[in-house]
């Protein structure tokens, strides 16, 4: 673990050695020397630990997948006892190992975060054989409550992001009943929904992260702002080409959070990918708006072609400003 932080501490020293080069903060021969004082590619120790941690996690996953799969592949030779009590003590397995791995080091939450899939398929065996007539929300909302406390015993980022997804998934569902066959995929309510669930989870990622060293990171972060960006978003493009209320919430709600986003990794905690995610999120906006609004929806060559000059200008904006912002950063 320690020499993969070191690994990414390193790879962004060298890019903040460019940045300063770029920027004329430093002359070429400093720039050398910083460079050279780094050393050359990352040593096997790194990358070590890079592959010990990504094996640990795909071998995670692919224990779980495996063991719900085999299930599935063997329904009719597997009676409903062994079906049950095979996965119920693979569960306990997971937990034990875990605790006695110890949930301080990785190898303790990564086997956590199995028993935490592991609980979602034993819910799914449940009411599948009893059929409870449970809906589908519903296992989501028990599996994300049940494992709430694994959570916050591991404390690490891939529980809570998988958590959120739990949450994402369980209200997605629930605000979809009654959606037939031919409906959309997600209606605009159900964008707005998810998109405002994925805004306060970022901003209390955020908040979290200012005491806890698993909210530290960046990845959690990013994923959750694509997230909310990506369904408000949706949710304003689906105001503009169909608007059956008149309210445009969508719209607006998009238009709000992305000033607040905005601001908040623009002028509070600098992160460039996010910004570059709100710029696609109003380019998709502001391309949708100009197709539906000065075009009327035609599709003739010239507003093809209009559109397309357009979407150019935007991207070239947008990765000026981008650009701007990476060289003052590094200055």
């Amino acid at each position: 673990m320690h020499d993969t932080a070191g690994w990414r501490d390193e790879a962004a020293t060298r890019s903040l050695l460019r940045g300063w080069r770029r920027a004329g903060a430093i002359d070429a021969a400093t720039s050398a020397r910083a460079q050279a004082a780094l050393g050359g590619d990352p040593s096997p120790a790194q990358w070590r630990g890079f592959l010990d941690r990504l094996a640990l996690w795909l071998g995670m996953a692919l224990l779980a997948a495996g063991a719900i799969c085999f299930i599935a592949a063997n329904w009719d030779e597997m009676g409903r006892f062994l079906r049950l009590y095979g996965l119920q003590a693979l569960l306990v397995l997971a937990v034990v190992g875990a605790a006695w791995l110890g949930l301080s080091r990785l190898a303790g939450q990564a086997v956590l975060w199995l028993a935490m899939v592991l609980l979602g398929g034993l819910l799914a065996l449940i009411g599948q054989t009893y059929q409870t007539g449970a809906d589908t929300w519903e296992l989501f909302t028990l599996w994300a409550a049940l494992s709430l406390p694994w959570v916050l015993a591991g404390r690490h980022a891939a529980l809570w992001l998988t958590w959120a997804l739990l949450l994402n998934v369980a209200l997605t569902l629930w605000l979809g009943l009654g959606r037939g066959w031919g409906m959309p995929l997600a209606t605009n309510e159900e964008l707005l929904a998810t998109g405002m669930l994925n805004a306060l989870l970022l901003f209390a990622w955020e908040l979290a992260g200012t005491r806890w060293a698993e909210f530290s990171g960046r990845v959690g972060r990013r994923l959750l702002a694509f997230a909310m960006i990506a369904s408000l978003a949706f949710a304003a493009m689906d105001d503009i080409f169909d608007n059956r209320h008149g309210l445009l919430a969508g719209i607006w709600c998009w238009l709000a959070m992305t000033l607040v986003a905005g601001f908040c990794f623009l002028r509070l905690r600098r992160d460039l990918p996010v910004l570059a995610m709100l710029m696609l999120g109003v380019i998709a906006v502001v391309t949708s708006a100009l197709a539906e609004f000065v075009f009327s929806g035609k599709e003739t060559a010239f507003e093809m072609l209009v559109l397309a000059v357009a979407v150019i200008a935007q991207g070239t904006a947008a990765a000026f400003v981008l650009r701007r912002l990476a060289r003052g950063e590094a200055a």
